[in-house]
């Protein structure tokens, strides 16, 4: 007795139900994220570093607030942290509105710490505030400890 041998049925991947998957998928995300972000700025015209970068006279700029880190700043020659700064800054509020404050960071300094110091100076109730980068080359090696 002859046996009739099967064909054996080779498997088949469907193409059609997976792109009907991946374009349901895909109108789900398109349809549940959000493509724009609400921008969260500040109106600060931050100047450009250059080698001709001239220092301002001293009857314009009162104050500078050099920042270190949110345990270092140095405003006057004094050392203050965050809790001392917004003391000191009330005091020199106290001078007068017209006192302009020049905020300066080393590079590596992180924002939060610089944002930190312009809210000292905000909730003194200063209104002139700059900002000043400071070169890689023209950084000071003294260092206030």
């Amino acid at each position: 007795m002859k046996l009739k041998r099967r064909n054996i049925r080779r498997g088949r991947i469907e193409i059609i139900p997976m792109i009907d998957t991946i374009l349901i998928l895909l109108i789900f995300y398109m349809t549940f994220s959000s493509f724009t972000q609400k921008e969260k700025r500040m109106d600060v015209k931050i100047p450009r570093v250059s080698r001709t970068t001239k220092v301002p006279s001293s009857d314009i700029l009162n104050l500078v607030l050099h920042v270190y880190d949110k345990n270092k700043i140095v405003v006057g020659g004094n050392q203050h942290d965050m809790s001392t700064l917004r003391d000191a800054m009330k005091e020199f509020a106290g001078i007068g509105q017209e006192m302009t404050v020049v905020i300066e960071a080393e590079p590596d300094t992180a924002y939060e710490d610089v944002i930190a110091a312009l809210d000292a100076c905000a909730m003194a109730n200063l209104k002139k505030i700059a900002f000043r980068p400071l070169a890689s080359s023209s950084i000071s090696a003294s260092v206030v400890n």
